[in-house]
């Protein structure tokens, strides 16, 4: 069979993985897609040799896979994932693709897509990896594997902890102020040596690591650091083998309104009880007023 198309993944995004298998057959055919598990690949040089040779790789990039990986895991993906112009990356509840390339060795320029786009730029990219001079067509009909795609659990959250049976660290909070960090509390299944324990966080370039403070044997806190709004990932160290990985958010104080207000059914209803304005009315003058003195300053 025709080597077209390597899907690399864990187990997490086992249905992605089929899913991709159902829409990318519509292109090649099904024997040219190989599935290959992280967790259960053998990682036998013949085995890897053999990979090397598919014309498209792609790698399922989710929160399982990444707290997954040990040296002899990153060593395969270093050797699988190349040459760039052959790879793509899907992030599957990751924001992007940079504490990827922290841990690995990879070179620059794969491709990358998101769980969020449509099929047809799935099989687009692809496309152009192993057919470059096809021409785009749209006979191919898509709508059997969109109803595949509703019907399987596609749907990854973009916490990056792992919410499987398996994991015994969790990082709290999800989201912190950048004015008022506060602190990071670090909740552990099993008791963990403290001088063994650190935790590392990485964004915008910074790569910072340090130890917590002990709360109880398996409460673990220190104090958030400043960041700038966006995510921060966290590394979870145990004797100096990363045990967890998640992503917390930095938002400031205008993000969070804008956050509330996209919970709420009527955001002009919630503004007038929160600023306490007996009708819509008043709240309708006081902004006219505002904005009237604002442009009378520029006259």
């Amino acid at each position: 069979n025709t080597k077209d198309i390597l899907v690399i993944y864990e187990q997490e995004a086992e249905e992605w993985a089929l899913y991709l298998k159902s829409l990318f057959g519509h292109i090649v055919n099904r024997g040219g897609i190989l599935l290959c598990n992280l967790e259960t690949s053998s990682f036998k040089h013949q085995e890897l040799f053999s990979l090397l040779c598919y014309k498209c790789k792609l790698l399922i990039l989710s929160c399982g896979l990444l707290n997954c990986l040990n040296r002899k895991r990153s060593y395969f993906l270093e050797e699988v994932l190349k040459p760039p112009d052959t790879v793509v990356i899907l992030l599957c509840g990751v924001e992007n693709s940079e504490i990827l390339y922290e841990k690995l060795t990879l070179d620059g320029g794969s491709k990358e897509i998101s769980t969020d786009q449509e099929p047809e730029e799935y099989l687009s990219v692809i496309t152009g990896i192993i057919q470059p001079d096809h021409q785009p067509s749209s006979d191919v009909n898509l709508s059997d594997v969109r109803g595949a795609s509703e019907k399987a659990d596609l749907s990854f959250k973009t916490e990056v902890l792992s919410e499987t049976n398996e994991q015994s660290i969790l990082v709290l909070p999800g989201r912190m102020s950048c004015e008022n960090p506060g602190e990071i509390f670090i909740l552990l299944k099993d008791e963990i040596d403290d001088e063994t324990l650190e935790i590392e966080f990485i964004a915008d370039k910074q790569r910072i690591r340090t130890q917590p403070a002990s709360w109880s044997k398996n409460v673990k806190y220190l104090k958030a650091l400043d960041f700038p709004a966006g995510p921060v990932y966290v590394n979870v160290y145990c004797g100096g083998v990363i045990k967890t990985t998640a992503q917390i958010e930095y938002y400031t104080a205008l993000e969070e309104i804008e956050h509330v207000f996209k919970k709420v059914a009527d955001p002009i209803a919630f503004t007038c009880r929160a600023f306490k304005f007996s009708s819509v009315e008043k709240l309708d003058n006081i902004l006219t007023l505002l904005l009237k003195s604002k442009i009378s300053t520029y006259e």
